[in-house]
């Protein structure tokens, strides 16, 4: 007779390939990691395919897994044992690629600091052995958190290798003097760099440049704002240990520690759970602020907007994108000093130029993981805008066919973003981690969904959702 296999030792499919899915973003990294420039131009392209194959094939699956279309969601945890040891694998890697950062980008004044990064290591392993037992979401995060303070301390901000955070700051300045802060700022990598991010992600940043401080300052704020989110919504959810493992000690994350878009991530996850807990005051503020934070705010827009007319009624869904598109004009209004025309130009006409150009001359960036390239080499600039409006309407008609709970919102929020990004202008490998903890939420509110409810939206299935 075979005894059946312990249920810390399955091999639980949802969360191999949610793994597998962020094991990807780090060994593509950025640029030619781990190749170096010298590899063969056609073997490179062969491997950055096949990345972006993995990157579709997991997402794919994990799609239909938050859909139902592909089993149930593993409902039991991984082992104890697997998640220690991930959680200890990932420090160890974040502890490895900080000493190579070190190292590489000791041009842009980077200091390696071994007794520091040393203690650090040793402080964070600590914090995973002493408050394991406890809460396995407080060990993950309090030792990401502490292996964050290497880079505030020894990886100083320079455009030349990261210009979105100056950028920022620069604009941040212009929008606290009352300026248009829609234009080209001069850096000091020497290059007149345009601002193409919406004015509500300035002013998150904003009190970063009011009081002179490090602006990751306001990154860590916020990345500590999602995960305590998140831990307070799902903290009995047996997807949040081995999903914070692989987001908050995530060594590609760790190693990109001048990132932006927590803010926003903020926002989003904020308006998740108003949605959950039908509260309207809330939906038109968190709505208001996504809208004002992203491009990919306004793509999500149709989805929220579909959402609210299935679970509510069609006219509290237009008016609420109405106002939430109303809000976001007006901050744009004010952001650019009335001149809304720099606005466009700044955050959209200048992707399409850049598009044209890059197709027409095949020079697209090696940095960026998407099909962008193979797309322009068929039918050049067109082509591409055509693949990214078609998928964005793919993924919209299948939701007005199919969505109608929370989790599948995120499922198609994912997608959507997926879609784009598999077919933009620049995709950088950081802007899918995004995708990640979008799919990482639709698994966890798919373990707690009844598999067939009777009716999407009766109270009791309400009250379960809201984990009531």
């Amino acid at each position: 007779m075979i005894e059946p296999v312990p249920a810390a030792r399955r091999v639980r499919p949802a969360q191999a390939v949610l793994a597998l899915f962020f094991a990807n973003l780090l060994l593509r990294g950025d640029g030619h990691f781990p190749f170096s420039k010298g590899v063969n131009p056609a073997l490179f392209d062969t491997v950055v395919l096949v990345q972006t194959a993995v990157l579709l094939a997991c997402s794919a699956f994990l799609i239909a897994r938050i859909l139902g279309w592909a089993g149930e969601v593993d409902e039991a945890a991984a082992g104890d044992r697997w998640l220690l040891g991930g959680a200890l694998a990932s420090v160890a890697l974040v502890v490895l690629l900080h000493a190579l950062s070190a190292r590489r980008f000791a041009e842009f004044g980077y200091v390696g600091r071994p007794a520091l990064l040393g203690a650090l290591a040793i402080t964070a392993a600590v914090a995973l052995a002493a408050l394991w037992r406890s809460s396995r979401a407080a060990a993950v995060l309090a030792a990401a958190f502490v292996l964050k303070v290497y880079p505030l301390l020894c990886f100083p901000i320079r455009s030349a290798r990261s210009d979105m955070l100056p950028i920022l700051q620069e604009a941040g300045r212009a929008l606290l003097s009352g300026e248009n802060i829609y234009r080209a700022y001069l850096l000091d990598n020497g290059i007149w760099t345009p601002m193409v991010r919406f004015p509500g992600l300035v002013m998150a940043y904003a009190p970063a440049t009011l009081l002179d401080v490090d602006p990751r300052l306001v990154t860590l704020v916020a990345e500590a704002l999602f995960f305590l989110v998140v831990w307070r919504r799902f903290r009995t959810n047996p997807l949040l240990p081995s999903g914070l493992i692989l987001l908050a000690l995530s060594p590609y994350w760790h190693f990109r520690h001048e990132l932006y878009e927590a803010p926003f991530w903020v926002a989003l996850t904020a308006l998740l759970l108003v949605l959950e807990r039908r509260s309207p005051p809330a939906e038109v503020a968190a709505l208001a602020l996504v809208v004002c934070m992203h491009q990919w705010g306004v793509l999500f827009l149709a989805f929220v907007a579909l959402f609210l007319a299935r679970s509510r009624s069609r006219a509290y869904a237009l008016a609420l994108a109405g106002v939430a598109l109303g809000v976001g004009t007006l901050v744009v209004v004010v952001a650019s000093q009335g001149d809304v025309g720099a606005f466009w130009q700044q955050t959209m006409t200048s992707y399409a130029g850049t598009l044209a150009s890059w197709a027409r001359h095949g020079l697209f960036p090696d940095t960026s993981l998407y099909l962008t390239p193979w797309i322009a080499a068929l039918g050049g600039a067109t082509a591409v805008k055509l693949g990214s409006l078609v998928g964005v309407a793919v993924v919209l008609g299948w939701a007005w066919r199919r969505l109608q709970r929370l989790r599948e919102l995120v499922a198609f929020l994912a997608a959507a973003l997926l879609a784009v990004l598999l077919t933009n202008t620049v995709a950088w490998t950081y802007q899918y981690l995004l995708v990640g903890a979008l799919l990482w939420l639709g698994l966890m509110l798919r373990a707690e969904q009844p598999a067939e409810p009777a009716e999407p939206w009766t109270p009791e299935v309400v009250r379960t959702l809201s984990g009531k």
